[in-house]
């Protein structure tokens, strides 16, 4: 950890208000475990699987001394770039339940208003626009709220999204820094939020089958890439997929510029098998997004995944109506994609995180610079009132305000939006 020019005092002082800002969850298993040359996590981060699941004590606790509890549970690598050890010394975890570890399902509340057990968490370290990214443009453009606005955002306009909450983590002693704690949505996701069991799902992460099988996606892909271009295609398309939340879920993608999703990352699915459902969409992983409010995103297209699924339908002027009709509601003033609104949600998600990240800048804010120079400059100390502040003022200033016009002239030249 660097400590700041304003004193060892004060910085102490910084750091109790940071750590008391947000939640903890301390995970302890033993060594060989997490850092041992033959099993350790650590050593093998690009390793998956049940091989790679490790016994783990976790508490959670309010506060670093608040109310709390204990279980016992599996952990894992989870993620793509970031598993990597020179990307990133901050990997992400899932935690995992079963019955062999004490509990086949969690049944303490993560979340506030949380009703039912999870079998399952994962802990985002963040990737994009974080103080460890091997870019120092992207380092500079920190603010580790893109993802869970995004969301967050899902919800506003109606639609089912994984709950997350920040959290300081602490691996075997050690202070991890600042994690995302949130929902997996996957198949257990799914049934808690529409009913059933899991296995009554099928739920995929981007091309990797979670539950279920591939028959009603392939059906579903079959039926896409054939065209919509009659009634009679386009009126199987809708018993497959429930379009008026395909339109909402690629909207917000489209309005974020998410500059980072294909066919094998960043996006799940879901649909329910028993009774036959339609295909939902679920926001995940968006990183990159807000970036530029003049970005366009709407000629991106790969095979099996929502960009191509949206290009298809585009054929249809039905569906060119209702996008129009639903871009317009969401936009509209107020509503969850207005200029006015976004920004609101997005202030209130960095007025909870700000207090807190003092400790994350302690802990990873100097680490391209003294520790590790890697790939692309510049290398500097990274801070919160140096350079997380300035880009939340960006991104509340400059992107919100001049999104909505551009995202709505993009829309239009598109054949997308109609005044």
């Amino acid at each position: 950890m660097s400590v700041p020019a304003d004193g060892a005092a004060k910085t102490e002082q910084r750091l109790q208000e940071a750590l008391e800002a947000l939640p903890h969850l301390f995970l302890n298993l033993k060594n060989e475990d997490l850092y041992g040359e033959e099993r350790g996590l650590y050593r093998h981060t690009q390793e998956s699987g049940d091989a790679w699941e490790r016994p783990v004590q976790l508490t959670f606790r309010t506060s670093p001394r608040g109310p709390g509890f204990q279980v016992q549970a599996g952990l894992r690598i989870q993620g793509g770039w970031n598993r990597r050890p020179k990307e990133s010394p901050k990997h992400s975890f899932r935690v995992v339940f079963r019955s062999r570890y004490g509990l086949p399902s969690l049944k303490n509340a993560l979340f506030p208003g949380q009703e039912g057990s999870l079998d399952q968490f994962i802990l985002r370290a963040g990737n994009n626009h974080s103080w460890l990214h091997w870019d120092g443009k992207e380092r500079r453009s920190a603010d580790y709220l893109r993802d869970p606005w995004m969301r967050a955002t899902y919800s506003v306009m109606g639609h089912s999204a994984s709950r997350s909450r920040p959290v300081h983590l602490h691996l075997n002693g050690l202070y991890w820094g600042i994690y995302d704690l949130c929902e997996r949505p996957d198949a257990g996701f799914a049934a808690r939020t529409w009913g059933g069991r899991s296995v009554d799902y099928d739920a995929r992460n981007a091309d990797k089958v979670l539950s279920g099988d591939t028959i009603a996606w392939d059906r579903l892909m079959r039926l896409i890439n054939a065209g919509i271009t009659n009634e009679v295609t386009e009126k199987a398309l809708r018993a497959e997929l429930d379009v008026p939340a395909f339109i909402d879920f690629m909207l917000l993608n489209l309005y974020g510029a998410n500059g980072d999703w294909d066919r094998s990352s960043n996006w799940y699915a879901a649909r329910r098998r028993n009774p036959p459902g339609l295909w939902q969409f679920l926001v995940w992983d968006g990183e990159r997004t807000l970036e530029d409010p003049q970005d366009n995103r709407l000629k991106d297209d790969d095979d099996q995944s929502p960009t191509r699924i949206f290009q298809k339908l585009r054929q249809s002027p039905n569906f060119c109506r209702e996008f129009a009709t639903r871009a317009r509601k969401h936009m509209a003033p107020g509503a969850a994609l207005s200029a006015d609104a976004a920004a609101a949600r997005y202030r209130s998600m960095a007025k909870h995180l700000e207090p807190a990240l003092f400790a994350e800048a302690l802990r990873w804010g100097d680490y391209r610079n003294r520790i590790h120079r890697y790939k692309e400059g510049s290398f500097e100390t990274y801070t919160v009132e140096g350079h997380w502040k300035p880009e939340v003022e960006r991104i509340v200033q400059r992107y919100f305000p001049a999104r909505v016009e551009a995202f709505k002239a993009q829309l239009r030249e598109a054949g997308l939006y109609e005044p």
